[in-house]
């Protein structure tokens, strides 16, 4: 069998492997590259092999930058299945047709300031139908239920515990077995459950984007959020939250619910403003079955997603007079990295007033307007234009859906057993795999990080 590493090899972003066995091809997700938007296009729109000859994919879970280029491979060819756990097809199926709505209305957008300017128009990624049709092609399986996708390989998908639905992918052949992370959740963190341990491995493609990094604890952050909610009370601010659609605004949903039930909430309204996150919101309420023990038991008394202060936003026109709104108030809207959909808009009305709180609640791959944002650049641009970045930003990284240094450390070390002979660190900037790799050296262990486009036989 072999193994080339595409997407997210010495960076975060654009998950994306292929496997070869017995000529063969099938891949381990397809996620879409995130960062410079000419250095996205670029990478997002080749692939490095014909998609028609690909059999099949393997999806560890819903997140763009692991699922966000299908649409763009079925529209270069590729027909086959596209295997994931039903959380991750419910919740892949709605993000697929954002990403897909968001292209559209940004490149219209978009190419009016081109035309302006004399520029010739660009074309999105892919389309509305080119997303409806890769739908159609995703395909459910249980966790802990072995299929053969392709003649002579077994795959079995477990709990990654990352977000509802992601999965550890085990891939056996000939009697050896792969083990692929995708992305890694902690333990201990609210709604869903902690990542399954499996034994037994040869091999391990793991992920590493917090391979330098000590999260932390859960409670620590339930009580910065609350101190930056009464700092904002008392500057009648506007909190903007940019937030994934999925896992982070479900969390974030809970924690403010806790909040509102101290009372720390009377007089700050929250505002949810991504229909998607609306709708996966609905996915969590359809899939218990991934929750923890905790999380059942809110859910059978009530509604762990709702409370008096927090309002869904159904429309565009709603979400345009939160920019008429006085503060102090919250707004949590998609995307996460500030690179499309709503929140970039609450940007452009908020960033340049120093009242104003940006709220950053986990990664910021490189080059990203979160990225930016983060480092404290004095002008940002968005849309071809530059802002002013005055709000006063804030990173709560310890609400990360991904393992910390130490919890992919010791992740290995329970997966060992005595066979595991070499692990490959993927989805990381450089410096956080170096970070991981000299940890698992000190227990023994030899590990790579391979570069875009390696090959290795196992």
């Amino acid at each position: 069998m072999d193994v080339t590493f595409i997407g997210a090899a010495r960076t975060v972003t654009g998950s994306l492997h292929l496997i070869e066995h017995n000529k063969q091809k099938f891949l381990l997700d397809c996620g879409m590259f995130q960062g410079h938007r000419e250095e996205a296009e670029r990478i997002n729109s080749t692939f490095p092999f014909k998609p028609k000859e690909i059999k099949t994919v393997i999806l560890s879970h819903a997140h763009i930058d692991h699922s966000g280029n299908l649409p763009n491979l079925v529209k270069r060819g590729f027909s086959g299945p596209i295997f994931c756990t039903s959380a991750t097809k419910d919740i892949t199926s709605l993000l697929l047709l954002d990403s897909a709505k968001i292209q559209e209305y940004d490149f219209e957008y978009l190419n009016k300031k081109r035309t302006e300017k004399g520029m010739p128009p660009k074309q999105p990624l892919y389309t509305i139908a080119d997303a409806e049709k890769t739908i159609e092609q995703l395909q459910a399986v249980d966790y802990n239920t072995s299929f053969e996708p392709v003649t002579g390989v077994h795959i079995t998908l477990h709990d990654a515990g990352h977000i509802l639905g992601s999965s550890v992918t085990v891939i056996e052949v000939d009697g050896k077995r792969l083990l692929f992370s995708g992305d890694l959740g902690r333990k201990g963190m609210p709604i869903i459950r902690d990542p399954v341990v499996v034994k037994d491995i040869d091999y391990m493609i793991l992920e590493s984007t917090y391979g330098a990094r000590q999260h932390h604890s859960f409670e620590n952050m339930q009580k910065e959020l609350k101190e930056i909610i009464e700092a904002a009370k008392k500057k009648s601010s506007k909190m903007i939250i940019p937030a994934f659609a999925v896992e982070r605004t479900q969390l974030l949903v809970t924690m403010l619910k806790n909040l509102f039930d101290e009372g720390c909430l009377k007089s700050v309204p929250v505002y949810v403003d991504s229909p998607l996150a609306s709708n996966v919101t609905d996915v969590f309420r359809r899939h218990p079955e991934c929750f923890d023990a905790e999380t059942i038991k809110i859910f059978n008394e009530g509604d762990p997603f709702n409370f008096p202060n927090l309002h869904y936003v159904a429309d565009t026109d709603e979400s345009k007079s939160l920019n008429d709104k006085a503060g102090p108030l919250i707004i949590i809207s998609a995307s996460g990295m500030c690179e499309g959909g709503r929140v970039t808009h609450h940007l452009i009305h908020s960033i340049g007033d120093a009242r104003n709180m940006i709220v950053l609640t986990g990664f910021q791959a490189h080059a990203t307007l979160g990225r930016k944002i983060l480092e404290g650049a004095p002008k940002v641009t968005i849309f071809n234009d530059d802002f002013e970045m005055r709000a006063k930003t804030y990173l709560m990284a310890g609400l990360s859906a991904h393992a910390d240094g130490n919890d992919l450390l010791e992740y290995v070390k329970a997966t060992r057993n005595g066979q595991l002979k070499k692990v490959y660190l993927v989805h990381g900037e450089i410096e956080e795999s170096q970070a991981l790799q000299e940890q698992i050296k000190t227990i023994g262990l030899d590990s790579d990080i391979p570069q875009t486009l390696t090959t290795i036989t196992i």
